[in-house]
């Protein structure tokens, strides 16, 4: 009876991603009517705890797959009755555990892979325009003028390193709530954005922070440098409102701090596309030192602020490292790489950067 109940649930999970796959429209339903469900009961359970509930999820589960395979070592030399009772246990409840998992995934991640995207929501009349090289100079020049401003507003200790005082977390579900007074599925509920208890080895990632979505938890990198903070917070709660595309997150996180009262989120939503735009406006010249320099010039302190890590806390990173930093990077850029393009993902981590045409659809109407 078990085993028909456990192949029967695997069946409708099964039939589910097939169905998302083929239908956008049921995607979109289950983002508008069930997923929001889960981030207003399980979420909220999960907020409870003043740690990262899914950082500890995966150990345990990197831990029980380690036992699985030890397990099957240990049966094939020991052809006892009591270890063969243990492994039946055993792999009984690893299969009910992997089941629950791949409901989980499907429900607060694969499905939302195949919904409409935010443009089709929110931009219409503007998915099928192009934009030229004109109007991206337009665009980047916008963001440096306007990081330019905002520099040398900044609070700054004695090396010239930033500083903020108040609470980025609060201030990022603030701006996100604003936001979602215009964008309404972005409105709602957010659990407050944890800290990665590991955040030296997600540096060695060059990761900034994840969604996890089997506890429903925004999660950040503790380590990285302080401007990223608020822009990264916004982009992992953007998730958690079913916009898992990393493209659709960096814009919901760019819009939320800008439109923050906070300066400090303002610079942190600028400088988060800062790169993705600038190096769409170099190709687009074809690097060429004359065309450059006839736009705005970066200011030296956003470059000086343009950081991942200080100089410090990679210091700190390396002295702690046990693999090395390159190795883990490659790692995770595989994994990321994978994961996205068997999620439809066509073009992988390269998708990044299709911030830009969002960017470039936002300020039609505002730049030109």
């Amino acid at each position: 009876m078990k085993k028909k109940i456990w192949f029967a649930l695997f069946a409708a999970i099964v039939v589910i991603n097939i169905l998302a796959w083929n239908c956008t429209a049921f995607c979109d339903w289950h983002i508008r009517f069930i997923f929001p469900v889960s981030i207003n009961t399980y979420g909220r359970l999960m907020s409870v705890f003043p740690f990262s509930v899914g950082e500890w999820m995966i150990a345990f589960g990197l831990l029980l797959l380690l036992e699985a395979v030890l397990l099957a070592a240990v049966r094939i030399f020991v052809r006892r009755e009591w270890l063969k009772r243990v492994c039946k246990g055993f792999y009984t409840a690893f299969a009910w555990i992997l089941l629950a998992v791949f409901w989980i995934m499907t429900c607060n991640c694969f499905l939302l892979y195949h919904a409409s995207p935010i443009d089709e929501k929110y931009m219409p009349e503007k998915t099928e325009r192009g934009y030229t090289d004109k109007e991206l100079a337009l665009v980047r020049d916008h963001i440096v003028e306007k990081l330019n401003e905002l520099t040398v507003e900044m609070e700054r200790d004695d090396t010239g390193y930033l500083v903020y005082n108040d609470e980025i977390t609060a201030g990022a579900i603030t701006a996100m709530q604003e936001l979602g007074k215009e964008y309404d599925q972005l409105s709602g509920y957010y659990p407050r954005a944890k800290t990665i208890h590991s955040s030296d080895f997600l540096s060695q990632e060059h990761m900034m922070g994840y969604y996890f979505p089997f506890s429903m938890e925004a999660n950040y990198n503790k380590r990285m440098y302080i401007v990223n903070k608020p822009a990264t917070i916004c982009h992992e709660l953007a998730h958690l409102k079913g916009f898992i595309y990393e493209d659709e997150a960096n814009f919901i996180g760019f819009l939320a701090c800008i439109n923050s009262d906070d300066i400090f989120f303002q610079y942190s939503g600028y400088m988060s596309v800062l790169n993705y735009v600038e190096n769409e406006f170099r190709d687009s010249i074809n690097h060429k030192a004359s065309k450059y320099f006839g736009h705005p010039e970066i200011a030296k302190s956003v470059y000086s602020d343009d950081l991942f890590l200080t100089a410090e806390a990679w210091e700190k990173v390396e002295e702690k490292a046990v693999i090395q930093t390159a190795t883990v990077k490659k790692a995770s850029n595989q994994f990321t790489e994978a994961t996205l393009k068997i999620n439809g993902v066509e073009d992988g981590m390269k998708s990044y950067s299709r911030v830009v045409t969002l960017l470039l659809k936002y300020y039609d109407g505002i730049l030109y």
